[in-house]
């Protein structure tokens, strides 16, 4: 069971941050998850898990009202800075898996493939500068039209739709999306989903599992990764349990 740093060590620093990223490879995630944004003034995407500022950050309003220099000298505290995607891969620079979770709602097929144009450009520089694979990256999001889109314009890439809820179908839900994993909620998951998860070929990821009981039902039935706030915690944890 693979286990991914829920933006970064967040359970310990600011999340998303580059700390948070080097402290997950530090404690040996097998990977680190974090958020982007579309910041429509640059055409890039900044990394953060909502679009308005003032939850993690000295500023108000949303990320479109400021320019991208302004956006990256906002602090998030400890020190670190708000980051474009960018900036998060040259730091990560290869040494774990990377999945890009992207925040959008969109369903507009011109603008979902611009924000893939440039989404691909960002990974493509990753990989060609900062000694990443194709393979150490997973495309994620709640918006399923984008997931669908993205096996359609970055085809070598894998993709995870996120789900909070048990589908009726699961079936259809994966012949529809052509994904390679599902990401449902620990809140919404049982034997039964997993199981068919499996057999159609989809491995499931689940977040956010910091709690022991809920590591523990992850471990019975099987799933493929959890994303947690304390990866470090999570790793001691499942080791004493192994030797035990």
């Amino acid at each position: 069971m693979k286990i991914i740093a829920h933006r970064g060590a967040s359970g310990e620093f600011p999340e998303n941050s580059l700390l948070a990223f080097e402290q997950a490879i530090l404690q040996e995630a097998d990977g680190i998850e974090l958020d982007v944004h579309f910041h429509n003034p640059s055409q890039q995407f900044i990394v953060l898990h909502d679009q308005y500022l003032d939850e993690i950050t000295n500023a108000k309003g949303q990320i479109n009202q400021y320019s991208l220099d302004e956006l990256t000298q906002l602090p998030l505290g400890q020190e670190q800075k708000l980051l474009t995607l960018s900036q998060a891969l040259a730091t990560i620079a290869g040494r774990t898996l990377v999945n890009i979770e992207v925040k959008s709602a969109c369903s507009d097929k011109s603008i979902l493939n611009l924000h893939l144009s440039a989404l691909k450009l960002q990974i493509n520089q990753a990989i060609e500068h900062h000694g990443f694979s194709s393979r150490q990256f997973v495309i994620s999001s709640f918006n399923h039209h984008f997931i669908k889109q993205s096996k359609i314009k970055l085809p070598k890439y894998t993709t995870a739709a996120l789900i909070a809820h048990n589908p009726l179908d699961v079936a259809c839900f994966a012949n529809e999306l052509k994904c390679k994993a599902i990401n449902p909620a620990i809140e919404c998951l049982d034997q039964a989903f997993v199981t068919k998860a499996h057999q159609l070929g989809l491995e499931v990821w689940v977040y956010t599992v910091d709690r022991k009981e809920d590591i523990d039902i992850c471990q019975q039935i099987k799933v493929d990764a959890i994303f947690t706030n304390f990866p470090k915690k999570v790793r001691n944890y499942l080791s004493n349990c192994n030797d035990s």
